[in-house]
């Protein structure tokens, strides 16, 4: 099958990522939960992990990483965990049409029951965040600016770093859904002046799935959404308050963990290489696909996703048929319901593409013909 679903889960996994999750089984301790040297030579190999994952992403001393089982969790322990700071306080929080679910909707809980206000940034005629409407939208309330760095429907990348010193000119903390840029495309934390970074480990930077992250400024305080054992002061019936037990409640996925800084590595050793693959393919495509007739394109940079519709067929027959003949796509919502309302495409969906490190112009192509086979 031509794999064309990176966005979801990245079909690439290097050779060392299997190697060191095997290993991992082969003995299976459980980290921070027994004196024995199994235990202790785990609990050293997640720390190892958490420190290179900061170093991949130029982190200082004033960041702290938490392992999630997805990239969800990292959303709703960023953003419920920071906002539960200002119960009973007047609150608005700036967050932009392209935003998935895994934020939109812990948005929306905390406007239901704090009573939060929220402040939609809708895309430019370009189809792509401003970040002078980000910045014309600070009030003396906003608490928090959200932004997605890369659209998991449109592929179109935010401004981040302009985002970053509007945010930092007036000391609010700054929220980066980095689940579609990572192992894409080089990051700086700080220079991007990011207080919440969330990651999902399984889509560009190869990892296995259930790994995901969040990379918080502890200058912000964030309080744990989910509590239970961890492994330090058991004899207190109060969740820890020190980063990262204080959110790692229960038994961490280790070899998915450790599994995923020989990914995440290996990623970031090709990082230049896999980001020149992602830009040419992408490219490729978007120009393959403005030949084609009745083609709707609801794209237009080399990220590595793009969506698009063809006629009046609805997404979900275009992904049939290019199941049929062994393409797999991704068709519908995308969990972003937000940004089809923009697109006007909420009912119909889009069929999106996304490449990835194993894709070759050949894959490209041939999507291309099966499509252009459509008009005929």
């Amino acid at each position: 099958m031509i794999y064309l679903d990176n966005a979801a889960t990245s079909r690439f996994k290097p050779r060392r990522m299997f190697d060191e999750i095997f290993k991992q089984l082969s003995y299976s301790s459980n980290p921070g939960r027994g004196g024995h040297n199994d235990s202790i030579d785990t609990a050293i190999k997640i720390y190892d992990v958490r420190q290179s994952l900061k170093s991949l992403l130029s982190c200082d001393d004033r960041y702290e990483l938490i392992f999630t089982q997805n990239c969800t969790e990292a959303c709703n322990l960023a953003i419920i965990g920071y906002l539960l700071n200002f119960k009973g306080q007047k609150v608005d929080v700036i967050f932009t049409s392209n935003e998935h679910n895994s934020v939109a909707r812990p948005l929306y809980y905390l406007k239901d029951v704090l009573g939060i206000n929220l402040i939609e940034i809708t895309p430019d005629e370009n189809g792509v965040i401003s970040p002078v409407a980000v910045a014309n939208a600070v009030t003396p309330d906003t608490k928090l600016i959200c932004a997605n760095h890369i659209s998991n429907v449109t592929g179109n990348a935010t401004d981040i770093f302009q985002i970053g010193k509007t945010a930092k000119k007036h000391g609010i903390p700054f929220f980066v859904d980095g689940a579609q840029s990572l192992g894409h495309v080089a990051l700086n934390v700080p220079d991007n002046n990011i207080d919440f970074l969330v990651a999902a480990g399984h889509k560009g930077l190869h990892g296995a799935q259930g790994t995901g992250f969040l990379i918080y400024n502890t200058n912000y305080k964030i309080f744990p959404i989910r509590f239970g054992g961890t492994g330090t002061h058991s004899e207190s019936l109060s969740q820890p308050t020190a980063p990262p037990e204080a959110y790692e409640s229960g038994t961490l996925n280790s070899a998915g963990i450790i599994g995923l800084g020989a990914s995440a590595e290996w990623t970031y050793q090709n990082l230049a290489k896999i980001s020149l693959n992602t830009r040419y393919l992408t490219s490729e495509l978007l120009y393959g696909l403005k030949q084609i007739k009745n083609v709707k394109l609801y794209s237009s940079q080399n990220t590595g996703v793009i969506s698009f519709n063809f006629k009046d067929y609805s997404s979900t027959d275009i992904g049939d048929y290019l199941n049929e003949r062994d393409i797999a796509v991704r068709c519908g919502l995308h969990c972003a319901p937000l940004i089809h309302t923009q697109l006007g495409t909420l009912e119909s969906g889009t069929v999106r593409v996304s490449v990835g490190y194993n894709n070759s112009i050949g894959d490209i192509h041939t999507l291309l013909k099966y499509i252009d086979l459509l008009n005929r």
